[in-house]
């Protein structure tokens, strides 16, 4: 999947142009574009006449290696990260002793 970051429209936009934008920022046909979610809306409203919805945009596409490589450069189209929940480690049960935690203060070792 592919993440677009800062993708702005009017905030009074019809749901069919976020689509539309998604295609015309990619530069792909309809076709390819399988599917998309919404990950995060924003709201930009910094000019009083021009308020704008910004959003970041998880999609599916064909041809997703190509696509990164045509937007190599383009920092605002990037895999979309793993979001998946990894569970925190623990000791073995059988550990002989007890591991030894060393430090000072929240951060560390603090210096003045």
């Amino acid at each position: 999947m592919l993440r677009i970051n800062e993708l702005r429209l009017p905030i009074d936009h019809a749901p069919a142009a976020l689509e539309a934008a998604i295609i015309r920022r990619l530069g792909i046909a309809p076709a390819d574009l399988l599917g998309f979610t919404i990950f995060k809306r924003s709201h930009d409203a910094r000019r009083k006449h021009e308020l704008m919805l910004i959003y970041s945009i998880d999609c599916e596409v064909k041809n997703e290696p190509q696509l990164l490589q045509k937007f190599r450069d383009d920092s605002k189209i990037l895999p979309t990260p793993d979001m998946d929940y990894r569970f925190v480690g623990q000791a073995p049960k059988d550990l002989a002793q007890r591991p030894l935690v060393i430090g000072l203060a929240p951060a560390g070792f603090l210096r003045r």
